[in-house]
């Protein structure tokens, strides 16, 4: 009984993550999130950041002065380079495939850093993911690396989560 309510109210994403491109699917609707992971933010009048806008919708003030454009995935050697940035970002994408309603459903992550893994992703690595993830308001999270995973078997798994 106790499963299947948080089944009901819960969600398990798949986040893919390359420096240009962030990608969330929901495995229980199918909702996706394909963007690039751009943040146009500005100082406001109390010397604040001020984040305006998220992916491909920060593209739109790339010429515009007072507007700075940043990627927290633009490291040349590690997938993230701005913890703080990172975290809004993920905020925002959940929120387009994660329908909030009266109850804030249970989402779980599975976190896959499609490049600069060579060698595998160290502990470190791993720890800041995961840490990003509960910080943007995630319950549960693992960092996944390898081949890509296949939206059936997403789907398939989500399934089974909630016949139990």
């Amino acid at each position: 009984m106790l499963s299947r309510f948080i089944y009901a109210y819960g969600n398990t994403l798949y986040i893919q993550m390359w420096s240009n491109r962030l990608r969330v699917f929901d495995g229980k609707t199918g909702r996706v999130f394909d963007e690039k992971p751009h943040i146009a933010w500005m100082i406001s009048a109390r010397k604040q950041k001020k984040i305006i806008a998220f992916g491909n919708k920060a593209e739109k003030f790339r010429h515009v002065d007072e507007v700075t454009i940043s990627n927290p995935f633009s490291h040349p050697r590690s997938l993230v380079s701005d913890y703080k940035a990172f975290q809004p970002l993920l905020r925002y994408a959940i929120s387009q495939v994660v329908k909030m309603g009266i109850l804030k459903p249970r989402i779980q992550v599975i976190l896959h850093p499609m490049e600069k893994v060579e060698g595998g992703v160290t502990e470190l690595e791993k720890k800041a993911l995961c840490d990003m993830a509960y910080n943007a308001g995630v319950k549960s999270a693992f960092v996944y690396w390898g081949e890509a995973l296949e939206e059936t078997h997403l789907r398939r798994a989500q399934d089974t989560l909630g016949e139990r």
